[in-house]
């Protein structure tokens, strides 16, 4: 395949700088890309004042300065996939393909959606671990923006890959716009103190699932009197859901046939898929020469039709790595689940518990219990917003030990549920009628029938109804 002709800016993650990736600009000389057209990219990741919107306007303006040849390429590694969709949906949402500035954007294990290493990183131990150095600052406004399920996280989705109505209209991904691709590793790290921060399903600092750009959105409304309380989606009764108001996907602002190339790589971890000049912990040569292909393909990839022939090439070999049959739980499938819970009146509500139930679970109240014991392997509530929650699912485990024991004759379907504690004596959530709580039915064995995805994040709003008491208004003769 012959080299891109493009510039290539690689541009790093929190807490690392360019020089981190001097053996990938090496690497990449000897593979035929000229000296001159590779540019490292800093920006101020651990002082405590700099955003990623401040950083994403800093690049525009080194853009603006014409430094770089247009259109250019596009390397970056853990937030510096969110300082890159940052910049250009803030700057090149909606413009005509010849005034994109960038064709191919190859992210390496991006946060895409958070690090469950954001909230480490503001303890004392992330100060003297990552600050040291620093002035003992970790970057205290870019951890915020990493955060789990942050409001940035949702505000940034809403800005580039979904469509409501009142989010604007634009894209910056299409056949003639960006081409994304993923890479990440599913090794967490082997040595030092940097596994304390290990997590099944992860790369010692990026959740697969967070990485993927490929998400999903939806609002479920508990607040439409016409809609039931328990709502199934099965492939029988989901456009009635729909139709009902009950559950809404939202739209993609890109082409709904996109999908995201994503590479996993069995033996690489945060650090070393940086770097393709050496092998990630026991890992073989053919392994390695693989991540060197796909990041070489990546950089080249001539035409629309090959970066959708990419996409489905790299899922199968993900698919193969992430086999239930020979991959341990470091390498299981997991999902996220990122939700945001408000009254009908969009204010957030805080004090809420969301339980996941098998079909007829009063009489199977065991499955409850394993599936928040053994399938959920984190649960994370936002530190800047309560109302905000980031759900993290072993979606194997979800298959072989909650499925496989639901009883003969019972739907093998999973149901969200939501229960909110009333804000006082006067307001109450939901329905006496109904008490305080809503259930859909979010996944299920029939593929047809999932919301929920492998290795994806998932954005839900959930909208609940706010009741009043008799007391609140009453009504006298005179």
């Amino acid at each position: 395949m012959p080299r891109s002709q493009n510039p290539v800016v690689i541009v790093h993650g929190w807490s690392d700088t360019s020089d981190s990736f001097k053996p990938l600009a090496q690497w990449l000389k000897g593979q035929g890309f000229k000296t001159l057209n590779l540019f490292l990219g800093d920006y101020m990741s651990m002082a405590d004042d700099v955003t990623i919107d401040d950083a994403a306007k800093a690049m525009e303006a080194q853009i603006k300065a014409g430094k770089l040849k247009l259109p250019f390429d596009l390397i970056v590694h853990s937030t510096g996939g969110l300082v890159c969709r940052t910049w250009l949906s803030s700057y090149y949402t909606g413009v005509q393909p010849q005034d994109m500035p960038v064709q191919r954007l190859v992210m390496l294990a991006p946060a895409n959606f958070g690090s469950a290493l954001a909230t480490v990183g503001q303890t004392v131990l992330g100060r003297v671990v990552k600050g040291w150095g620093h002035g003992f600052h970790t970057g205290k406004q870019m951890l915020n923006g990493l955060e789990l399920g942050s409001p940035f996280q949702w505000d940034l989705a809403l800005r580039d890959l979904f469509q409501l109505d009142h989010a604007g209209s634009g894209t910056i991904y299409g056949q003639d716009l960006v081409w994304p691709f993923v890479l990440v590793g599913s090794m967490p790290y082997q040595h030092g103190l940097r596994q304390m921060v290990n997590e099944h399903g992860c790369d010692g600092t990026v959740r697969v699932a967070a990485a993927n750009l490929n998400a999903y959105g939806a609002t479920l409304d508990f607040t439409n009197p016409a809609a039931p309380t328990v709502l199934g989606m099965t492939a029988a009764n989901i456009h009635a859901a729909v139709q009902a108001g009950a559950f809404t996907p939202w739209p993609h602002r890109y082409d709904e046939a996109m999908a995201f190339p994503l590479g996993v790589m069995n033996r690489r971890d945060h650090a070393s898929i940086t770097d393709p000049s050496i092998k990630g912990d026991d890992e073989s040569d053919a392994e390695q020469k693989l991540f060197q292909d796909y990041l070489l393909q990546a950089l080249n990839c001539p035409t629309y039709a090959d970066y959708q022939a990419m996409e489905q090439a790299w899922r199968a070999h993900s698919d193969q790595v992430q086999d239930h049959t020979v991959a341990d739980d470091d390498h299981h499938m997991h999902l996220q689940l990122n939700v945001f819970v408000v009254d009908e009146y969009q204010k957030p509500v805080t004090d809420y518990l969301i339980e996941f139930l098998a079909p007829n679970y009063k009489q199977t109240s065991d499955l409850t219990g394993l599936f928040h014991d053994k399938v959920i392997q984190d649960v994370h509530a936002c530190t800047q917003n309560a109302a905000l929650k980031t759900i993290f699912i072993n979606r194997q485990h979800l298959f072989d030990l909650f499925y496989d024991r639901i009883p003969e004759g019972q739907p093998k379907e999973l149901r969200l549920s939501i229960s909110a504690s009333a804000p006082g004596d006067n307001v109450h959530y939901f329905s006496e009628a109904y008490g305080a709580e809503g259930e859909f039915v979010v996944h299920s064995v029939d593929e047809a029938s999932r919301w929920l995805r492998r290795n994806a994040t998932h954005f839900l709003k959930i909208i609940i109804p706010r009741q009043p008491t008799s007391g609140v208004f009453t009504l006298k003769t005179a």
